[in-house]
């Protein structure tokens, strides 16, 4: 799953927190609807989870999930504790 450049980019955007797809298209140059297949693909696959606020979709590292990663290849994502992870809200202008 991860081996996919374009999930790993995803993955590495929510490293620092939650974000919309609005936000995570935009960071890693991807059509949005490219980005929201594969988030889909993530999230059936439980590395990631999401929670809806309003009209917005937020997306964020499944913590569990991760904490296994990190035990098995270290800290290869660069998130050196998954507790500090904090989000970024969108602007519902």
């Amino acid at each position: 799953m991860l081996g996919d450049k374009s999930k790993f980019k995803i993955i590495s955007a929510l490293k620092n927190g939650e974000k919309c797809v609005c936000v995570i298209y935009k960071e890693i140059g991807l059509d949005q609807t490219l980005v929201s297949h594969h988030l889909s693909t993530l999230k059936n696959a439980g590395l990631i989870s999401r929670r809806k606020v309003g009209r917005w979709v937020y997306y964020f590292l499944n913590k569990k999930a991760f904490k296994k990663i990190e035990r098995i290849y270290g800290n290869v994502l660069g998130v050196r504790n998954i507790k500090d992870i904090k989000g970024v809200n969108c602007d519902d202008g």
